[in-house]
């Protein structure tokens, strides 16, 4: 077949005419309590990541084994030892959550800003049904750039480079278990939540800054706005996410280009069902293939270009498919 993207691209068309109607009747916009969050909220949020990230730098070296040598020299690591470094900081971040989460609880009487009320089972429908169109469309325009721009990824190089039982459980620790579950209530949980509120009421400065229940009638009246506003209130907070969420990825070659893509799709979501559980579960299914895929193709090295990138294992796993 001269063109080997033609089949993905007919998958994702057909996707889409079929999945679009579908989503159309759940993702009706529901009533939404108002994010109680405000910048200083977010400004404690990455205080406490970034205290447990110093904290885990000077204690976790010495629980894995890495020496003070090591530590000075940190790039010729061997891979197992900073899988098991970076797994081991990952864990902190998922501390981190639950200590952010556990202070909102405290300060705010509630969490129920992230869906925490709705139908879990619902909302993990939504999720899994959004992810058949968003997911698709990531990852082929991850494999278009990836053509263009020469992909890094640290945990990914550091399996690739001495892949094993051990560093794989690390690996999908990592990017499967916690990295969904913090990213999601940092990105959409905490600023995509006090940003909505910014665009989505009128209300005084200092009560963006510390937070607290919404007071009654200060919601923007939409009859009053032109479709620009309109569209601007909708979107600025998550077109504003997904900047911070892409940035953060910074360093791994084009990757914050398709994730910046997967952040507007997950924000619209969250925007428009008020919980953060479809959120992780479209964030969680997209790690879940990416590293499955990944762990296959280190079972499996003949499935595997010579030197592997997303793009072509991509698709060698395709063709992988359509011998099957």
């Amino acid at each position: 077949m001269e063109n080997p993207y033609i089949i993905p691209i007919i998958v994702v068309a057909a996707i889409i005419a079929v999945w679009a109607l579908r989503l159309g009747g759940i993702m009706s916009t529901r009533d939404q309590q108002v994010s109680p969050v405000g910048f200083i909220d977010i400004a404690a949020t990455v205080f406490v990541w970034f205290f447990l990230q110093m904290f885990g730098l000077a204690i976790v070296p010495f629980c894995v084994g890495i020496t003070l040598a090591e530590l000075q020299d940190i790039e010729n690591l061997s891979a197992e030892k900073m899988l098991e470094f970076t797994g081991y900081l990952m864990l902190l971040q998922l501390l981190a959550t639950a200590v952010a989460a556990t202070f909102f609880l405290l300060r705010h009487r509630s969490v129920e800003w992230l869906g925490t009320r709705r139908s879990l089972a619902a909302d993990i429908r939504i999720g899994i049904l959004a992810s058949l169109l968003l997911l698709p469309i990531v990852m082929m325009i991850q494999s278009v750039v990836t053509t263009l721009i020469p992909y890094e990824h640290p945990t990914i190089d550091s399996l690739m480079e001495n892949f094993s039982g051990k560093t794989a459980i690390w690996a999908w620790i990592a990017a499967v278990g916690v990295a969904p579950l913090t990213e999601e209530f940092f990105f959409r949980g905490v600023i995509q939540g006090c940003l909505q509120r910014v665009f989505d009421h009128s209300e005084s400065r200092e009560t963006w800054l510390v937070g607290g229940p919404v007071v009654a009638g200060t919601a923007r009246e939409l009859s009053g706005e032109t479709p620009l506003q309109r569209w601007t209130r909708f979107w600025a907070p998550i077109l504003i996410t997904s900047v911070a969420f892409a940035g953060v990825h910074f360093g791994q070659g084009p990757a914050p280009i398709p994730l910046f893509f997967l952040s507007i799709g997950i924000g619209y979501i969250f925007r428009k069902t008020g919980s953060f559980v479809p959120c992780v579960v479209i964030h969680l299914l997209l790690n879940s293939i990416s590293m499955g895929m990944l762990t296959i193709g280190m079972l499996y090295p003949d499935l595997m270009p010579t030197e592997p990138e997303p793009a072509a294992a991509f698709s060698s796993f395709w063709s992988w498919l359509q011998l099957c």
